[in-house]
């Protein structure tokens, strides 16, 4: 998000994912650069909380804080395909012998590095988003039990129609939100398997790596020295 655009955020309300209200933005904390990290919230309960700044999505309309779940997912299925692409560039070059081997060797250890840490990065991610699938899970379960002793006991008269119609609403609205961030975490899941296995390919055999180092080597033009009697 650009910083500039941040200032004409403050004083407005700020959602969750589910479209409730979280409070409205105070301000924006930066570093001792100036760079802004975290934007400053204060909640219906009158409380300063603070989250990442990345983790704010805005348009026109709204202002939402996505969940640290999707802002990891959404840099692992932007920057993984990108580094993965490069990585196969650079593959291409070497085969064609357009680089030398130093250039490879070094670039390829970086991108390899890089790709690497992403990879785990995405594992551990899967891992985040299935347990929080089984929270919600967990939650919907729950509800439902709720539900069901709220039935029972508005059947057989311990509780008043209009205290009965206002809880029910309650535990029905939350259902439905816990529902839906389930929905949503299973089509994240689905989203960083489907980049996790398209950049999973193998890089080249080393056998072959170094034919083509050596292929490449015997080609280098000689260096011409013609000797004089001067």
């Amino acid at each position: 998000m650009v910083a500039d655009f941040l200032p004409t955020l403050i004083g407005r309300s700020i959602k969750d994912e589910n479209g409730r209200e979280i409070g409205k933005i105070v301000s924006f904390i930066i570093d001792s650069s100036g760079e802004v990290k975290e934007v400053l919230i204060e909640n219906k309960n009158d409380e300063f909380v603070r989250y990442p700044v990345a983790r704010i999505k805005a348009s026109q309309e709204e202002i939402f804080l996505v969940s640290d779940i999707e802002r990891r997912a959404d840099k692992i299925c932007e920057s993984l395909p990108i580094l993965w692409k490069k990585r196969e560039i650079l593959e291409s070059l070497f085969r064609n012998k357009e680089i030398p081997p130093e250039i490879y060797e070094s670039l390829s250890a970086e991108f390899d590095k890089s790709l690497s840490e992403l990879r785990a990065e995405a594992q551990n991610l899967l891992g985040d988003i299935d347990r929080q699938i089984q929270f919600q899970e967990d939650t919907i379960r729950m509800l439902h039990l709720a539900r069901t002793f709220l039935e029972m006991e508005h059947g057989i008269g311990n509780i008043k129609d209009e205290v009965f119609r206002q809880s029910l609403l309650s535990i029905l609205r939350e259902i439905k939100y816990a529902s839906y961030r389930k929905m949503t975490l299973l089509k994240t899941k689905d989203r960083v398997m489907s980049i996790s296995l398209q950049t999973n390919g193998e890089s080249m055999e080393p056998e072959k790596k170094d034919l083509i180092i050596s292929d490449y080597v015997s080609q280098k033009p000689a260096i011409n020295v013609r000797i004089t009697d001067e």
